[in-house]
């Protein structure tokens, strides 16, 4: 397989232009908790925190995973 000049540019451009988006479901999430008392808003964003680290747990054990498979 070559590798052409117009290739690494295309490949540089999606790469450097990503798309733009549009984050609806924040916008739902936060017009769902103002309604909450103080507290609950407080277990949401814990539950963010802890929801964020479980995936990057799974995302980094695959990757240690599958870099020992090889």
């Amino acid at each position: 397989m070559w590798v052409y000049p117009r290739h690494i540019v295309l490949l540089t451009a999606l790469i450097l232009l990503p798309a733009t988006a549009h984050p609806q479901g924040c916008t739902q999430c936060a017009d769902s908790t103002r309604a909450t008392p103080p507290a609950t808003q407080s277990a949401y964003r814990e539950a963010i925190l802890f929801l964020a680290g479980a995936a990057g747990t799974v995302f980094i054990t695959t990757l240690i995973i599958l870099k020992r498979h090889r």
